[in-house]
């Protein structure tokens, strides 16, 4: 009662409710009470929603696909800013699909990333009979294989005859029957409406799963259509995929300092505290977020002291440590406790001390993992409480052997190294 209360005073005075919240005077425990009745928001980012509905527009203006690829680092606010975007359209009438790429261990047994997004663009839902989803299918397909190979993206199993049918077609053949099949998808989604399509942290996808993606992106399908493609800088997207060459590329850069005092308010007025009370707290905070809103969230959200790594943080950590073989974690943890960056020398040191038959294939799959980047031959988390997540996993004694210099057959090369 009292939000809705707030919210038409603010209306009926043409004020927003962001000014409202500006008040000093208004006690917290009606702040927290009104934040929690609103929407996340979306400090900072006014640059990218002007990008997302700039191309948007294109896309309407030339009756054509647009593909904008999204990265960033966990918690830069990829999601949050995706979210904003879709109320944003929503607010102005237009339709858009929205789906979210489960973690691997979160997928259900045997199901399909792919299978979801399908059934979510022809709006099938559990309940919905198999002569409903056998309308829907002859409705988008045209043509026996298109209508089989939608069967098979479905989940839905096929028979031997069947099975055979699509197993026969050549790799062209079938690379040319899908691309087909997506812009009968496309034509049946865009005729219900939608606008925008967004698939969310697509670094979670198989590789299996990307090239259905892959060829969403390079449809040539006359229609008005924005595919927005989310993802981390690890697994297949440590680089720019070959297939988003087309793509427009925005990279969510960290907050700058007057949006991450923003937030800081926002978060403490959501726990009912008062702002000022707070202010070194915040500012402590948001020196050692450095720009990531995620991690300014939990740093003021957990109460620990200042030094201290939040629960999440470690529970990040740690969950990336047990996803990768013993050699990947192990090298993980030994350049965690060299500091924020490393070279390969240290790594080399490493190598040697383990006896690491394939470093290569480590240092990919470190890559690979998106805690770390490189800069020629340097070496850096990306971001220094992932470096003080993973620190804190290693035992005191884990890398005495480095420290001393005490193996003999890398004594030579670990004092040619400068210390980080």
């Amino acid at each position: 009662m009292l939000c809705r209360t707030i919210k038409s005073l603010a209306s009926y005075f043409e004020v927003s409710i962001d000014t409202l919240l500006q008040d000093t005077d208004t006690p917290p425990w009606v702040y927290s009470h009104l934040i929690k009745d609103m929407p996340l928001p979306c400090f900072g980012r006014e640059w990218e929603l002007q990008q997302f509905h700039t191309v948007l527009n294109q896309a309407i203006k030339y009756v054509a696909l647009q593909t904008i690829y999204l990265q960033g680092m966990t918690g830069a606010g990829k999601t949050v800013l995706l979210n904003t975007f879709v109320a944003q359209l929503r607010a102005a009438n237009q339709s858009s699909l929205y789906f979210l790429c489960p973690a691997h261990s979160l997928k259900n047994q045997g199901g399909s990333a792919i299978a979801s997004l399908v059934r979510a663009l022809l709006s099938i839902s559990k309940d919905t009979s198999y002569a409903e989803i056998e309308s829907k299918v002859n409705t988008v397909a045209t043509g026996p294989l298109s209508i089989l190979r939608l069967y098979q993206w479905l989940g839905i199993a096929l028979n031997e005859h069947q099975s055979q049918a699509l197993d026969v077609l050549c790799a062209v053949r079938q690379q040319q029957l899908d691309a087909q099949l997506i812009q009968q998808l496309l034509r049946y989604i865009a005729h219900k409406g939608i606008v925008s399509m967004v698939i969310d942290d697509a670094h979670n996808l198989t590789a299996k799963e990307l090239y259905f993606v892959s060829q969403l992106a390079q449809s040539d399908c006359p229609q008005p259509m924005l595919l927005i493609i989310s993802a981390q800088q690890k697994r297949f997207f440590v680089q720019p995929p070959s297939w988003l060459t087309r793509a427009h590329s925005i990279a969510v850069k960290p907050l700058d300092k007057q949006s991450m005092h923003q937030l800081a308010n926002y978060i403490l007025r959501s726990q009912g505290v008062l702002v000022a009370s707070q202010q070194r707290r915040a500012i402590a905070a948001i020196e050692r977020a450095e720009g990531n809103p995620s991690f300014l969230k939990q740093l003021l959200c957990d109460d620990y002291p200042p030094t201290e790594v939040p629960d999440a943080l470690q529970l990040l950590a740690r969950s990336s440590l047990n996803n990768m073989p013993c050699d990947v974690a192990k090298t993980l943890k030994f350049a965690a406790s060299l500091g924020q960056y490393f070279d390969t020398q240290q790594l080399q040191s490493f190598n040697e001390y383990h006896e690491i038959r394939a470093p290569l294939c480590v240092l990919h799959k470190m890559l690979c993992s998106g805690l770390i980047r490189q800069n020629e031959d340097r070496f850096s988390f990306v971001h220094p409480l992932i470096q003080e997540a993973l620190k804190s996993l290693v035992h005191e004694t884990e890398f005495s052997w480095y420290i001393s210099g005490s193996f003999g057959h890398i004594q030579g090369k670990t004092e040619q190294v400068t210390r980080i």
